[in-house]
């Protein structure tokens, strides 16, 4: 067998390896002490997490994030995360006069208490796996945005459900649904909510099944 983590990873396979391909997701989860999401009490803050290179396309968010900082002067960008493409990524926070409303605070050595103080989840990857710290953001009952990028994000969101899909690396439309959230705290407490199912959905007892179901059927595949 096979095993991908999402089904847009499998278009990248021979016809005649489609057969053996199945799909098993990475479990979604929270800690055991149950994380309870604090925006409203910590101010209002979008945040994006992930390694500071191109593929994360933190660049593209800049880009959307500056047209709406005058109209909407309460809210940050912080990004958290290393990389190559820091210093160029906080360069161009210069050029878009951008140095107060955007941080970058480093390592998120604890993710799961950075995103419960957050307000909304950004994910402008030009190319994903399986996005975990989507998942997690959804865990944690944030409301998120993401690129329809290949692959995982339309596989783990539900447009308009459980959280927003975007045209991938389409700035104006990233932009747009942006300060859709921004202006409206109850489209965010809506997604916010609906987005927790996550954990439902690729719960750890239902990822652990579909791995022991495709080792019973290889080990009961006739061998030729």
């Amino acid at each position: 067998g096979v095993v991908l983590q999402t089904q847009d990873m499998a278009g990248y396979f021979s016809t005649a390896m489609q057969k053996k391909i199945r799909v098993v997701p990475n479990p979604i989860s929270v800690p055991h002490n149950d994380v309870t999401l604090e925006a409203e009490t910590h101010g209002k803050t979008l945040l994006a997490i992930g390694r500071l290179c191109e593929q994360k396309g933190f660049d593209l968010l800049l880009e959307a994030f500056a047209p709406l900082c005058d109209k909407h002067p309460e809210w940050v960008l912080e990004i958290w995360g290393e990389g190559e493409q820091k210093d160029f990524l906080q360069a161009r926070c210069d050029e878009l006069g951008l140095q107060k409303r955007v941080v970058f605070p480093g390592l998120a050595k604890e993710p799961y208490n950075i995103l419960s103080k957050a307000s909304i989840f950004v994910l402008p990857s030009r190319f994903e796996g399986f996005p975990n710290v989507l998942g997690e953001a959804m865990a944690c009952g944030l409301p998120v945005v993401s690129f329809d990028c290949p692959s995982g994000p339309s596989e783990m969101i539900r447009d308009g459900v459980d959280g927003l899909l975007i045209t991938s690396e389409n700035i104006q439309a990233l932009s747009n649904a942006l300060e859709r959230l921004m202006t409206s705290p109850e489209l965010r407490e809506s997604l916010g909510e609906q987005a927790r199912n996550i954990t439902e959905r690729f719960s750890l007892d239902k990822v652990v099944q579909t791995w022991e179901d495709l080792i019973v059927e290889v080990i009961n595949e006739p061998q030729i």
